[in-house]
């Protein structure tokens, strides 16, 4: 199975899609969206690690982490999500904010994010479609 990732950009839109297949069940793939101590090892850019603070997956549910890079060459970031749709193994639906160490939020980080998983032959198929508030 190919394990190609597809990315689309549409600048008038501001946004960013990501597809991807993996070869895992749907279940497990949306776990590893769900479950803290999953998306840990894989949330962010490579050589990044992510710590989890809160994470509610709930409508009105919090989700609070930060991201670190590997070499520390760079600033901590923090970040904050409210989860506006959950559809169990199917679809989340999240505002995610860039926040300060306080989890003040960053005026106009705003990233709307929608999550959907479809299970495929080969696996599952996640895409991500993000639309940022500004540029």
């Amino acid at each position: 199975m190919s394990r190609k990732v597809e990315i689309f950009k549409d600048h008038v839109r501001r946004e960013l899609t990501i597809e991807r297949t993996v070869a895992i069940p749907l279940i497990y793939a949306w776990e590893g969206w769900t479950k803290p101590e999953h998306i840990t090892r894989w949330w962010g850019p490579k050589y990044w690690t992510a710590t989890v603070y809160e994470m509610d997956v709930r409508p009105g549910g919090i989700w609070r982490y930060s991201l670190r890079p590997v070499n520390g060459d760079v600033q901590e970031a923090y970040c904050k999500a409210v989860y506006q749709e959950v559809v169990e193994t199917l679809r989340l639906v999240y505002i995610d904010n860039f926040t300060d160490k306080n989890w003040t939020l960053v005026e106009n980080s705003e990233m709307y994010t929608t999550v959907t998983f479809e299970e495929v032959m080969d696996g599952s198929k996640l895409r991500i479609i993000t639309r940022f508030n500004s540029i």
